[in-house]
């Protein structure tokens, strides 16, 4: 337990120095006073309009996962939404993304799914998303002049992917065939091969797999239209591809170590597109300051009430021994 806690807190001073230096990166080439007046100078009736949006975005995700559960349980879409933004509302709180953990931690015990499966349908989402987010930064990169070195950034990450999952493969096969499941790391890989095998069990369905694509993408779609209104709250323009490129920057922006809420690593990533657009650092703050707080608030605030009503504590996941195991729930 002391080893686990010690890692843990390893990862949060690391994941703090990440977003420390990135924020003052930010700040040291934006008036703060100019971006502040931005902010409360902003159109209420548009960030209204963003809000909405972004709720309508958490309720396609909530979908999209009642979707990946349902070969284990047809699970009520009230329970899918309220878990869901129960995990928002942990990984706004606390490091190292514990808010999938404890999704899956409820879906487990409540619904009765076995944890391989919840923690797999995770997995799975984090792939839909990465690889959607990815393809649409490359072909809008190529489209939106300027942004060469980000197309370049976006090619060499899906190359380092195709070559893990290729190398993931290799292993868990030689892992297998060398009876290394016996040992701890060998366990350890072949339990997150199992994860994803059994996590995408609804994709073997040619209509479950179109309607995951539909919902990835129209989710996706309905982040850009939140960003778009949020612009027009503070009075910059952008197209709709700069608009859709920025929002796949700033979400693979999360995949960086940093504090809980990728605090710092996201400011930095949407004010360097967005004044490579021609767009003032105080107005490009500003705009991503005010996309960050809904992007994290609402689904929080949604998550905080279901946490209330089903009586979930965050101490669960915190206290829970092996939250850092790969095979973790058990079923």
């Amino acid at each position: 337990m002391r080893a686990l806690i010690t890692s843990r807190a390893a990862r949060l001073g690391l994941g703090m120095a990440v977003s420390v230096a990135f924020l003052a990166a930010t700040l040291r080439q934006v008036d703060l006073d100019a971006a502040v007046r931005l902010l409360f100078e902003a159109e209420p009736a548009w960030i209204a309009a963003a809000l909405g949006l972004v709720g309508f975005e958490v309720a396609l995700r909530a979908a999209r996962w009642k979707l990946l559960l349902r070969p284990f349980r047809v699970v009520p879409y009230r329970y899918a939404a309220g878990y869901l933004c129960i995990g928002y509302f942990v990984n706004t709180v606390l490091p190292v993304r514990l808010g999938d953990l404890a999704r899956a931690l409820l879906a487990s015990r409540t619904l009765h799914i076995p944890g391989l499966a919840t923690l797999g349908t995770i997995v799975v989402e984090r792939l839909a998303d990465g690889l959607t987010i990815l393809a649409l930064v490359i072909v809008f990169g190529l489209v939106v002049s300027g942004t060469s070195t980000l197309v370049t950034s976006a090619l060499l990450l899906v190359a380092l992917g195709v070559a893990a999952a290729v190398a993931l493969g290799v292993a868990a096969a030689v892992a297998r065939r060398l009876r290394l499941h016996e040992t701890r790391y060998g366990s350890a890989l072949l339990a997150f091969v199992r994860r994803i095998a059994v996590g995408a069990t609804a994709l073997r369905d040619p209509r479950t797999l179109l309607l995951v694509v539909a919902l990835t993408l129209a989710a996706f779609g309905v982040a850009v239209g939140a960003f778009l209104a949020t612009c027009a709250a503070v009075g910059i323009s952008v197209t709709l591809l700069q608009a859709a490129l920025v929002m796949g920057s700033l979400a693979l922006s999360t995949a960086l170590p940093a504090a809980p809420g990728s605090l710092g690593t996201y400011e930095f990533v949407g004010v360097a597109i967005l004044t490579s657009f021609g767009i003032a650092p105080e107005a490009a703050l500003a705009t991503v300051l005010l996309v960050h707080a809904m992007a994290l608030l609402l689904p929080a605030t949604l998550g905080l009430g279901a946490a209330w009503l089903v009586h979930f504590n965050v101490r669960d996941v915190i206290s829970y021994p092996a939250a850092d195991s790969p095979g973790v729930p058990a079923a």
